[in-house]
């Protein structure tokens, strides 16, 4: 009975210190209302709970903000903070606008994201769409273009209004959109900076629990009171990276709830192939002319384990434009498309290896053009000559009459004087 109790009790230490093992078919339970976790490359799902429930995604807005940030103003551009950009809710104690303060793009995106700033989030909106309500036409209008069917925005800051609204799936599809965008994920990353503006520079931190996850390469999180908490991570580990999101949950559960979902995720991954920027897939011919076609990105295709699936890989090259002469080395000429049993799951740039330029003949149309202005040269200089031949034989004609009458008109008079004198 004592050997039986002991082996108990060290069961439960060992499970304490190493954590639960959780099979495929034994997914982890979390606190969190919904929740998901997806493949970063192939957006596979690899672990869900009520992923497409109905909710609020507080801050976590602001990454479609920091999209359309990064889609619609340049580096370097200034924008001013309205007084309606001031008067948001103060999300911080360390930075906030005043009426007429005026801040650069790259700036504007970090107080976004590290800090949360709701009054820059509403400054952008008002700069790039001109007022709020047509800014948020813009965040569905992109939603829409990235499959997420259950969301509507209405807000550029996840302030709260019961027409906003998302769902944990939703949500995942937004950040594996952001990871296209370098800027997004560094400023994710970002635990401690400065921001500046026209009037000042100020020491920011993200507050969060994020950087204490040893796997976690950044993230966002969110809050309101009908919201609760919201949390996106992305965790990486043995080059493999997945993206987890909780809502609904509470701040002494969702980081835990992310940390178990994403590691579950992580666990039940495995690298198919590697690809490598510079990789040769194929060529395609431009006026006759070989152009091979290169990878322009390297990345790692991930399945889930014991995934039997079939993976096809097919390079598709572009149309030339009409008129191009030219294809520049490094251009992107087509995408290597990676399908899962007939569905993209993902598509890497092709760019070209070599400079080709084609010399186009000159035009049927030019030639025509000089072949006419000769011939009409030819006739012209033919019709003048034909003109002078005549003019000169008609000259000619006339001096013969002339002369012809002469004589005649001097015969004749040589004749009456003949018969005058001789009675000829």
């Amino acid at each position: 009975m004592r050997i039986a109790v002991f082996v108990m009790m060290m069961f439960f230490v060992l499970t304490g210190q190493m954590g639960v093992v959780y099979g495929a078919e034994n997914p982890p339970d979390i606190y969190s209302g919904t929740g998901v976790v997806i493949d970063s490359s192939t957006g596979e799902v690899l672990y869900q709970k009520n992923k497409d429930e109905q909710a609020f995604p507080a801050s976590l807005t602001k990454l479609m903000t920091a999209i359309l940030l990064e889609d619609h103003m340049n580096d370097g551009e200034w924008m001013t903070a309205s007084k309606k950009a001031t008067q948001q809710e103060v999300s911080n104690f360390v930075f906030n606008l005043k009426i007429g303060e005026r801040m650069q793009k790259e700036e504007a995106l970090k107080a976004l994201l590290v800090i949360s700033a709701n009054d820059v989030a509403m400054m952008i909106a008002e700069h790039i769409g001109g007022d709020e309500a047509s800014f948020a036409g813009m965040m569905n209008a992109k939603a829409a273009s990235l499959g997420m069917i259950h969301t509507h925005f209405v807000t550029p800051n996840g302030l709260h209004d019961p027409q906003h609204y998302t769902t944990a799936s939703d949500l995942a599809l937004l950040a594996k959109e952001a990871m296209k965008y370098p800027a997004i994920m560094e400023a994710m990353g970002t635990e401690k900076t400065d921001v500046r503006t026209d009037q000042r520079q100020v020491s920011i931190r993200d507050r969060s629990l994020i950087f204490k996850n040893p796997l976690a390469l950044g993230g966002k999180t969110g809050f309101t009171n009908e919201a609760h908490n919201t949390l996106i991570e992305y965790m990486k580990k043995d080059n493999k990276t997945v993206i987890a999101v909780v809502m609904k949950s509470s701040r002494s559960n969702e980081y835990q709830d992310v940390e178990t979902i994403g590691n579950y995720g992580l666990d039940h991954m495995e690298i198919l192939r590697t690809f490598q920027k510079g990789e040769i897939v194929g060529d395609t011919t431009f006026y006759g002319e070989s152009v091979e076609g290169a990878l322009g990105n390297s990345c790692l295709l991930t399945k889930r384990k014991g995934d039997e699936a079939d993976y096809t890989y097919t390079p598709v090259f572009k149309a030339w434009q009409s008129g191009q002469n030219r294809v520049e080395a490094g251009e992107v000429i087509g995408t290597y498309q990676i399908k899962k049993n007939g569905e993209t799951q993902m598509e890497i740039p092709i760019v070209s290896v070599n400079a080709v330029t084609h010399n186009d003949p000159e035009p049927l149309s030019v030639m025509s053009q000089k072949v006419g202005r000769t011939t009409s040269t030819s006739t012209s200089t033919s019709t003048s000559s034909w003109r002078y031949g005549v003019a000169v034989g008609l000259l000619v004609l006339a001096y013969g009459l002339l002369k012809w009458k002469q004589k005649r008109k001097q015969r004749k008079q040589i004749t009456i004087f003949a018969e005058d004198k001789y009675g000829a």
